[in-house]
């Protein structure tokens, strides 16, 4: 799939490919266009289509900086929740430092399997772009563990209170991450952008240029401004995909801290 290909090899590559593609389309367009109407036909009216093709320039600058926009913002969304997530992890790993060595083990114990099953399991699955379920077995088991800690004075009690809520955060922002995992630009509003980019620069070729390598050049440098913004709502669309995409960076730094950690060994 095209799909598959865009996120499995270097921005800079498909990036040129799309930039150049749809440059050498527009400039290639605009030669056949430039045979089939003469140049004194579209000089008399070029007045009427800067004006045209202003109002649409600017609807479809609209348009397309706030897909960019939505598509950036979705991206960012997914990094916090990563971040969240992890912090979520650490919090309760941290927590058992108030809870004997018997009752915290087995609770730091299923974090720590459920946090190195995300960075080993789960994360290539994602960057392939479908929805992982491994994490689902060891987060259930780090609730089984802190809700069986039963126990024996006031401040464990508070502990396994705050380990819950901690818990049912951590719980939220999984499920948001792997909602994330699927949340890219519908189908309907790619269409949109190919063709309105289509019109936007398909409208040049109504001027009327004394030199045509003016128009050339003039022609491709809009198709290729426009190919660039398209590169970047393509390369942040699926956040978890391609060489722009959120990393397990901070599951991996939580990972390491735990070493640094002094424990009760009672």
């Amino acid at each position: 799939m095209i799909v598959d290909w865009i996120y499995n090899n270097p921005t800079w590559l498909w990036g040129t490919v799309l930039v150049a593609l749809f440059t050498a389309v527009s400039c290639g367009g605009l030669l056949v266009f430039h045979r089939l109407v003469h140049v004194s036909i579209r000089k008399a009216h070029n007045d009427l289509a800067g004006f045209t093709i202003a109002v649409i320039g600017v609807l479809y600058a609209v348009l397309l900086a706030f897909i960019a926009i939505a598509t950036w913002e979705s991206f960012s969304k997914a990094s916090d929740i990563v971040e969240n997530e992890s912090d979520f992890a650490g919090g309760i790993y941290l927590d058992t430092q108030g809870l004997p060595q018997a009752k915290g083990q087995p609770i730091r114990e299923a974090v720590a399997r459920y946090v190195s099953v995300v960075i080993n399991d789960e994360w290539p699955i994602q960057r392939a772009g479908k929805t992982p379920d491994q994490g689902w077995k060891p987060l259930r088991e780090l609730n089984t563990a802190i809700a069986t800690i039963q126990p024996q004075n006031l401040g464990e009690a508070v502990i396994q209170a705050e380990l819950l809520k901690t818990w049912n955060e951590l719980y939220q922002t999984r499920s948001s991450r792997l909602s994330a995992v699927q949340g890219h630009v519908p189908g309907v509003v790619w269409w949109i952008v190919f063709f309105g980019a289509a019109i936007t620069t398909g409208y040049t070729y109504f001027f009327g240029y004394q030199n045509f390598g003016m128009h050339v050049a003039m022609t491709g440098t809009l198709a290729a401004t426009l190919a660039l913004v398209v590169v970047l709502i393509v390369a942040l669309d699926w956040p978890f995909r391609g060489e722009i995409s959120v990393t397990p960076d901070p599951f991996i730094m939580t990972q390491r801290s735990w070493s640094e950690v002094p424990f009760d060994k009672k």
